[in-house]
């Protein structure tokens, strides 16, 4: 993904100029500049120059001087231009809201100019923080209005941007061919104009496209026609990227070989460019890389430095959400504030004349009393804001933080496609109680043997979600580094391989999960089960009853008598169900007197619903739950899966 900001050709010379000096230097010589607009100009200049050399910091300085100069003397369209660019900088350091500030700053003020070229920037850039925080409705609202623009004025560079920027959302949504059309469309204008930079960034993102479709040979010839560009205009960032795309398609072809070569090579130029976002993307890549690999040790290495640089990211569902919350009060605070002032002029007006209907010596009064006042409240204001601003950061890394961990625990959860391949009728019913969750749902297959699982690990939110990855790491590890096939055989390793992760550190970890874990062999066509703490539940078709298979009542993790896992082989026929679950469905308060649902609860709404389908059963669970909890807190989480027989 890319900006798209075009200098005229009346400043190339700057531009290259300004690449060659430091910040400070370049300071001192605007500096010296007397006509305040040309000096002004200079700044925004600098500003362009700098962010588009990976310089972001040197921006904001530039722009801070340019601005006030602009402000001061009311050089409205050099203002605009100024706060597009500072947006620009912070886009690039991913602080969204500061970016979006100031975008819609300088589109406010050219909503009063005749500058199109401007404000159709401006608005593709919009789109473009609209499009990082998935929010894809509005990001094709602007990205459309700034296409509208750039066509009315006929500039093709910009109506490229557009087109390409609309065809990444339309891949997002899964409108895979219509990306494609329009990707298509952006080569052909960019390749009219030599718009090199244009081309790369477009093989790029068509290449993307054509992952999505698993067509990898054009994936991979577009992706070596980006990279041979971005290497010729020196592209640090684009070369990055395109070599993690490259990685990504040999992995998705199972060569993790040449899959970790290209990772490797994007990561030194990321180390390089010290870009985070990049280094968070590929270390993720390489963790998940070396697991298939089978190299447990660097999967996890990699891991952890992904989740150092996830932190001082933000992205997904409540960030989205506090953004435009933030985004609103950005904007409204300015309005409050000029309001705030009108208010405060007229009531020193009003306080001068009846001090001096009064007389001097009571205007002198008023005035001093006044002015204590005023003073007293504009350094209580001070720290009400400084305070806001530590809160409102430390409040911003946490949803960050959080919201990239959805991300990755989601991305270890069977897919929907997954399991319906494997298990034709089923439903799952997985409703976390905060962002993330401590409970989790495992498929997996080895020998024609398909296991299926879930867990609810100790807590939830963070935590949970943090014990979930070591559990669903230890499942893994017993089916395929250790071999084990019966679900007793699992459930005894996962215990060994959790306990001894959690016992590394001198202050050794109590926790772990309970588990209902079955397994269907293809081969001889049966069912065997095992489980810690949580059982299974069968209903019956033929007699239209809810059987139980208890579980051993021993966690996987520390116990003060633990003992060897029982396994249970079930006969099963067409039409009969079986469900996996935690605790969390149960154990919710709620009803007329607000008590735990309980087993029996659960049970109730099983059977009432066992003459729907699977799909219509889990929507029948999910509103006898919601209707059982009305207002209540939800108190832990829920997951619930159910298989029906169908041979």
């Amino acid at each position: 993904m890319r900006f798209v900001m075009v200098t005229t050709l009346l400043f190339v010379s700057f531009l290259s100029f300004a690449q060659d000096f430091s910040s400070d230097t370049i300071i001192l010589r605007i500096e010296k500049i007397s006509a305040k607009k040309k000096k002004a100009t200079a700044y925004n200049l600098a500003t362009e120059s700098a962010w588009k050399n990976g310089n972001f910091n040197d921006a904001l300085e530039y722009s801070t001087r340019g601005l006030k100069i602009a402000k001061k003397n009311k050089f409205k369209s050099i203002e605009s231009k100024l706060h597009n660019n500072r947006g620009i900088a912070y886009d690039y350091l991913s602080d969204y809201p500061s970016a979006l500030k100031h975008y819609f700053a300088g589109l406010s003020i050219q909503e009063k100019l005749k500058d199109p070229k401007t404000k159709g920037d401006i608005l593709g850039n919009i789109g473009l923080i609209y499009m990082y925080q998935e929010i894809n409705d509005k990001s094709i609202e602007y990205h459309k209005k700034a296409l509208k623009i750039r066509r009315s004025i006929n500039d093709l560079h910009g109506v490229s941007a557009s087109l390409n920027n609309l065809a990444i959302v339309y891949n997002r949504q899964g409108k895979v061919q219509k990306a494609i059309d329009n990707y298509l469309a952006c080569i052909e204008i960019d390749s009219e104009a030599n718009d090199t930079m244009g081309l790369g960034d477009n093989y790029n993102n068509i290449a993307l496209a054509y992952i999505q479709l698993k067509n990898y040979d054009v994936a991979l010839d577009y992706l070596n026609k980006a990279l041979e560009i971005r290497i010729s205009v020196d592209n640090k960032l684009g070369q990055s990227i395109t070599y993690s795309n490259i990685g990504e398609v040999y992995f998705k072809q199972d060569n993790y070989t040449e899959a970790r070569k290209y990772y490797m090579l994007s990561l030194n130029i990321a180390k390089d460019i010290n870009d985070r976002e990049s280094l968070r993307h590929v270390y993720f890549w390489l963790s998940r890389n070396e697991e298939e690999a089978n190299n447990a040790d660097s999967a996890l290495a990699y891991y952890r430095l992904h989740i150092i640089y996830q932190d001082s990211l933000i992205n997904a569902e409540n960030t989205r959400e506090q953004t435009e919350l933030e985004l609103n009060y950005q904007f409204n605070k300015e309005k409050e504030v000029a309001r705030l002032k009108q208010e405060e002029k007229d009531r020193q007006y009003n306080i001068i004349l009846i001090a001096v209907s009064s007389g001097l010596i009571l205007i002198l009064l008023f005035s001093i009393l006044f002015f204590r006042k005023w003073k007293q409240t504009q350094a209580q204001q001070l720290i009400i804001k400084e305070k806001n601003k530590i809160v409102q950061h430390k409040n911003d890394e946490i949803m960050a933080s959080i919201s990239y961990a959805k991300r990755i625990q989601k991305a270890i959860l069977p897919s929907t496609s997954a399991l319906k391949e494997s298990f034709s009728s089923n439903f799952v019913l997985y409703l976390p109680k905060d962002i993330v969750s401590g409970d989790f749902y495992w498929m997996d297959e080895a020998d024609s043997i398909q296991f299926l699982a879930v867990a609810d690990c100790t807590g939830h939110g963070v935590p949970g979600a943090m014990m979930s990855v070591v559990c669903h790491n230890a499942l893994n590890r017993s089916v395929h580094e250790f071999g084990k096939k019966s679900p007793a055989e699992i459930l005894n390793k996962t215990r060994e391989l959790v306990i001894g992760e959690m016992s590394q550190q001198e202050d050794s970890v109590a926790d772990g999960m309970d588990i209902s874990l079955c397994a269907f062999d293809r081969n001889s066509n049966t069912f065997n089960w095992a489980g810690a703490n949580n059982p299974l539940w069968m209903y019956r078709k033929e007699s239209k009853t809810l059987e139980e298979i208890k579980a051993d009542k021993q966690p996987i993790g520390n116990h003060h008598n633990p003992t060897p896992f029982s396994e249970h082989t079930v006969d099963l026929k067409q039409g009969d169900r079986i469900y996996l679950f935690s605790d969390g469905y149960q154990d919710q308060f709620g009803g007329p007197k607000l008590k735990k649902m309980m087993r029996k609860g659960f049970k109730g709404a099983i059977l009432d619903s066992t003459g729907l389908s699977v799909e219509q059963q889990r929507d029948f669970l999910l509103n006898a739950f919601l209707a059982w909890k009305e207002d209540q807190e939800q108190v832990d989480d829920v997951c619930v899966i159910g298989i029906e027989i169908n041979s």
